[in-house]
């Protein structure tokens, strides 16, 4: 062998050796976010919140009132396919029945809708259109309603989920179809959402556990062509798919799994929503920062179940974004391409817009803080233009935190913490650029319908039953803006560097401490 192969060969065993380290370090954290999602199940889900389906809803009443007409109506065209389909297999005699008792129940909606906010029901184009539609293309859907289940044994191979997967996307298909042809007909709300479905098969393991496996997705759909894979910063919720009903516990423990990849790769995202489908069951569930609200069952195998759901996906597609888990307050801008972010200052009762350069921090568990830390700077008047490049870095912080400390009942507000810290070491020059110093913030504000509000636990949960609210802790949302901007222990390039750093963590804390009566709790 010659001096070359074997330096070649020594290499790439070292590189076996690296990528081993790697893949095991991932493995051990996968096993790490499972037992947290298995946990955040145990101690945090309130199972069967009839009312947890009421936050879906349109907050504004145009909204609600058109998806309340618009459910309706694709209800009627569902189960329209539906009796095709059960004709074509038994000869139509059973299922004839089912789909008269079926539209009888839609009729009246249908009715109700040619007076509500005074626009005419949807065409007749887009139903005759659907009614041309060939059957076999609804084939996937079909075999999830009428899939069985409670006979088999659960500890067999889960086979018969992919079925339960494509039916659930030929369903999310269906909704959202329909929902688009009625709004173009109508141009009852042009901006409507249109939601779809991907899943994604387990890959490669990377350092951003994106090799994670997705049963199914939610996401909108753009109708923009593109090569990117979609991945779990495109979902709009999860869904977690288990064969059989008596897997139940499982579909939560894996959705909570899934779900915390939402808030790691979103900035944006204030609380998630999520699905889990059982056989023909399917759940939606809530995730605030302490709890996950599960809805009652809904049994697509029953036309009552069937128009629940509809209702359902009908309300995400038309709510206001806030209300499906995203905080308008941090948009991302596709052009110029990055994150413009808005802090409201309390002292100044003043709103100051910055563009975000870099994702220092994110948020990185199912429950708790979510704090995130971006590195920006304030965002020029010119809407074209990025940020201010005279402008000095600073970090915003972005934390969900309870108003009162659990264990000593003491009031939390760490801007005002900032506040007091500024002013009392304002005089001592030498601790200048040790301490944070706060250049702004307060508690996030969000427009609602009844006008604009702070940003609290209590909001995502206004329209949940009180005595379900009252078992979740409250926690407040609130951004600060600091400077001066400091840089990752990991750049650090010599131990003398290290040693003064170390020192001056010291004095700044020593300081904080003696004239603040402050001491950082971590």
């Amino acid at each position: 062998m010659s001096t070359e192969n074997i330096q070649s060969s020594g290499s790439s065993t070292c590189l076996d050796a690296r990528s081993t380290n790697k893949y095991a370090s991932i493995d051990k954290l996968r096993h790490s976010c499972i037992a947290e999602a298995g946990q955040a199940v145990n101690d945090g889900l309130i199972q069967d919140v009839t009312s947890v389906l009421d936050a879906a809803r349109p907050v504004g009443e145009k909204r609600r009132l058109c998806a309340i007409r618009f459910a309706a109506e694709v209800c009627k065209r569902l189960e329209a396919v539906i009796c095709r389909a059960q004709q074509s297999d038994d000869g139509g005699t059973s299922a004839k029945r089912s789909c008269e008792v079926n539209s009888l129940s839609v009729e009246p909606a249908q009715k109700r809708a040619k007076t509500v906010d005074g626009m005419a029901p949807a065409t007749s184009s887009s139903f005759q259109a659907s009614e041309q539609t060939d059957l076999t293309l609804h084939s996937h859907l079909i075999q999830w309603i009428l899939f069985q289940s409670s006979s088999e044994d659960p500890s067999t191979p889960a086979s018969h989920e992919p079925e339960i997967q494509s039916g659930i996307s030929a369903l999310v298909g269906f909704v959202g179809q329909a929902l688009a042809e009625m709004a173009a007909d109508n141009v009852c709300y042009s901006s409507m959402r249109k939601l779809s479905t991907f899943q994604k098969a387990e890959s490669i393991a990377t350092d951003n556990d994106s090799y994670q496996q997705i049963d199914v997705a939610l996401t909108m759909d753009t109708g923009s062509c593109t090569d990117t894979v979609p991945d779990h910063k495109d979902a709009v919720m999860m869904v977690a798919v288990k064969q059989f009903a008596q897997e139940q516990h499982r579909a939560y423990r894996y959705l909570a799994y899934c779900t915390r990849k939402l808030f790691t790769t979103q900035p944006n995202r204030r609380f998630a929503w999520g699905l889990t489908a059982c056989g023909t069951t399917v759940r939606a569930c809530l995730f605030a920062h302490d709890k996950v609200l599960s809805s009652e069952a809904m049994d697509v195998s029953t036309s009552d179940g069937r128009r629940v759901f509809v209702e359902l996906l009908t309300n995400w597609t038309m709510c206001e974004s806030w209300r499906l888990g995203y905080n308008p307050t941090i948009q991302y801008d596709a052009d110029l391409k990055h994150w413009e972010i808005d802090v409201y200052d309390s002292d100044a009762q003043l709103t100051h817009s910055y563009i975000c350069e870099d994702i220092r921090c994110n948020a990185n568990s199912t429950f708790g803080r979510h704090t995130r830390c971006f590195v920006a700077r304030e965002k020029t008047a010119d809407p074209a233009s990025a940020a201010d490049q005279d402008s000095p870095k600073v970090l915003i912080k972005d934390t969900w935190a309870h108003p009162i400390s659990p264990d000593s009942n003491v009031v939390r507000d760490e801007v005002a913490y900032l506040r007091e810290i500024q002013d009392a070491l304002a005089d001592d020059h030498t601790l200048n650029g040790t301490y944070p110093r706060l250049e702004a913030g307060g508690v996030v504000k969000i427009m609602c319908s009844d006008g604009v509000a702070d940003d609290t636990t209590q909001l995502i949960l206004v329209d949940i039953a009180e005595d379900t609210r009252a078992k979740v802790p409250n926690r407040i949302h609130r951004r600060i803006v600091m400077s001066p901007v400091g840089e990752p222990i990991h750049n650090l390039k010599s131990v003398d560097e290290l040693i003064v750093i170390v020192g001056d963590v010291m004095a700044a804390h020593t300081a904080i401490a003696k004239r603040c009566g402050l001491l950082h709790r971590d």
